[in-house]
């Protein structure tokens, strides 16, 4: 009776050994991959699809704060000086009021914009010399002078 117990249980282990190596329901290990592998063809990581913002009210906060930022004197010198063409990465850039962010996204973003704008609040080229003030500072010992002569 022990050798049949022993044969039945050898039965089991070599079924239960062969089925869970040619299972094809089992997750197999990518050890042996190769990097680049035609197999592998899902770039990382999969990118998001943006969500659009719907809500009137919050397209219609979204374009009065960006109006506000284009009607300012560092805007109105960027579009002046740098065109589009010649636009770089670092250059402020509006935000798009039509994509989905957080209301603290969002207002961080128009602040960085804003941030950049005000580099182009002052014209450092200007030949009109508006911005070029002399300051004259008179000896109060001079000015006594001339009213006793």
């Amino acid at each position: 009776m022990d050798d049949d117990q022993d044969d039945c249980k050898a039965r089991k282990m070599s079924r239960k050994g062969n089925s869970r190596e040619n299972s094809n329901s089992r997750k197999k290990s990518n050890a042996n991959k190769k990097e680049g592998s035609d197999a592998d063809t899902k770039p990382w990581p999969p990118k998001k699809l943006l969500k659009l913002e719907t809500d009137p009210s919050i397209l219609q906060r979204r374009q009065k704060q960006i109006d506000y930022g284009k009607n300012t004197v560092g805007y109105h010198n960027y579009v002046t000086k740098v065109p589009i063409d010649k636009r770089e990465k670092g250059d402020p850039k509006t935000p798009d009021k039509f994509t989905k962010y957080s209301r603290r996204s969002w207002d961080t973003l128009i602040k960085m914009w804003r941030i950049k704008l005000h580099e182009y609040d002052s014209d450092h080229e200007s030949d009109s010399g508006v911005n070029d003030i002399e300051v004259v500072v008179e000896d109060d010992d001079d000015s006594d002078k001339d009213d006793e002569e």
